[in-house]
Order: C-alpha cells, then sequence, then structure tokens
C-alpha cells in the first residue's frame, strides 16, 4: 500500500484503495481493485503516523512521498525501504512472546482478516459485502471459509424463534371475519 491509497476523510468517510501493482519484494493484494471504507479513528491513527514519518525525515528520503510504501523500516537499514514480508512474521512473533497468554500460540496477520470477517458477519452485515471488502473474487468463497460463522447466528436465531415472532400479526383479513362474526 502506498500513502497515495489512503484517502483521508476530510468530512466524509475515509478509505483506502487497494490497487494491484508491482511491490519490491513480490508482495500482491488480493483480487484486484476495491475501495475498503476505515473508521475516522484508524484515519487519525494513520495521521499520527504520517506524522511520524516526517518527524524521522521519511518525506525529504523520497522526491514523491505519496508513491512510497506505507510500511517501511524505521529502526534499521535501509531506512525508509518497504517492509519485507518476513519482517512482518518477525514482529508478530517478537509481539507473541510479549503477549505470552495472552493471545494464541499460533496467532498471525492473517488472523485479523479472519477476525474481522467474523466480526462483519456476526453484526449481520450481509455476506455479498463481506465478500467485497475482503477481495474475494466470488461470494461463494466467502461462503465456504465462513459460513459457520453465519449458520451458527443462524442457528441461535431459530432458537428463540418464540420471540421473532411474537410482534407478528394475524392477517387483516381473518381479522375483518371476527369482527363481522362469519
Amino acid at each position: 500500500m502506498q500513502h497515495r491509497d489512503w484517502h483521508t476523510g476530510c468530512g466524509d468517510t475515509p478509505y483506502v484503495e487497494v490497487v494491484a501493482r508491482d511491490h519490491p519484494h513480490e508482495v500482491r493484494a488480493k483480487s484486484g481493485y476495491r475501495r475498503v471504507y476505515v473508521s475516522d479513528e484508524l484515519d487519525r491513527l494513520y495521521g499520527e503516523y504520517v506524522w511520524r514519518l516526517c518527524e524521522v525525515g521519511a518525506d525529504l528520503a523520497t522526491d514523491d512521498f505519496d508513491g512510497t510504501c506505507v510500511f517501511v523500516n524505521l529502526d534499521r537499514e535501509p531506512r525508509f525501504a518497504p517492509w519485507r514480508p518476513e519482517s512482518v512474521y518477525d514482529l508478530v512473533d517478537r509481539l507473541r512472546r510479549e503477549l505470552s497468554g495472552q493471545v494464541p500460540q499460533a496467532w498471525s496477520p492473517h488472523w485479523m482478516r479472519h477476525s474481522h470477517a467474523t466480526a462483519l458477519l456476526l453484526s449481520g452485515v450481509p455476506v455479498h459485502v463481506v465478500s467485497r471488502r475482503l477481495g474475494h473474487v466470488d461470494v461463494q468463497t466467502t461462503l465456504n471459509t465462513y459460513a459457520h460463522v453465519s449458520e451458527d447466528a443462524e442457528m441461535r436465531a431459530v432458537a428463540d424463534w418464540k420471540a421473532v415472532t411474537a410482534g407478528w400479526r394475524v392477517g387483516a383479513h381473518r381479522d375483518e371475519r371476527i369482527e363481522s362474526g362469519s
């Protein structure tokens, strides 16, 4: 992801453009182009991160800051170079050690994606919307991966069927027959 892909809210909903492009470490985006809308809180955190980058000179290290990668080396050489995938996993390993017992031993960056999809589905977001947000080309991929989430929620709803139907009314034609004595 490059800085030009981040679109700050400025009174509207902020979003990130997911763009397929060559990366120096052959990292790729899932599927093609899409917009991923983000919260104002995440937009604020990104703004703070950009300030941090500027404080350490990342904006001066290039002629095209917008075209540079968002996630770069700050503490080791080559400074401001894009993170390698193994750097991400090194960070996760360190966090796993520091948070021992607080995160599962098998925790990985990909769990964030699965947790997000699961939370969206459990909150009632339609599966086709979750599928698009994840960048799945076919909604069936989302269904195959996350069907258990929506099935569990649906089964819980069915278990409380009486509460679901409590507000239903008998059709007007039946009420009219009762009033007329038919």
